[in-house]
């Protein structure tokens, strides 16, 4: 399902885009800059992380990232790479090992019906969350580089 995880994010975007008025971001109101950084957990670099950021504004679409090898991401809100909606947003980061899968089924297969258990959390769980994650960004115009180094405390 992690793995999924990404298509269904942008399928919906894509879906958000053609009901809205098809592919102009500041149709919703938003005006977007490119958004990108690392996130590192332990001074080691995140892999597939979910970075969802918020914005403080009412109305205002989510943008979301998932982190590749080295830990870098770029957020999108309405389609890849157009980032984020200007001003402060609250941030979660969720990593979770592999899914679980049904007894007797083999790593990775989906069984229809069956269902699937979320991997372990590899980061502590105060990250998954806006209200406890102590996260926060600002996009600017022109774009912005937001890091992350998340620890145990």
């Amino acid at each position: 399902m992690q793995r999924l995880l990404p298509a269904v994010v942008i399928a919906l975007a894509c879906g958000a885009t053609c009901f809205t008025g098809c592919g102009d971001a500041n149709s919703h109101g938003q005006t977007l800059a490119p958004v990108q950084g690392m996130v590192k957990y332990l001074g080691q670099p995140l892999v597939n992380a979910q970075v969802v950021f918020l914005p403080d504004t009412p109305g205002q679409l989510p943008a979301l990232g998932i982190t590749d090898s080295s830990g870098h991401y770029e957020l999108l809100t309405i389609v890849p790479g157009d980032g984020a909606s200007l001003g402060k947003h609250r941030v979660k980061v969720i990593a979770r090992g592999p899914d679980k899968t049904p007894a007797g089924t083999a790593p990775g297969t989906i069984v229809a019906g069956a269902p699937v258990e979320p991997g372990a959390p590899l980061i502590p769980e105060k990250y998954f969350s806006f209200d406890t994650s102590g996260l926060t960004a600002e996009v600017k115009e022109g774009g912005t580089t937001v890091n992350f180094d998340l620890s145990d405390k």
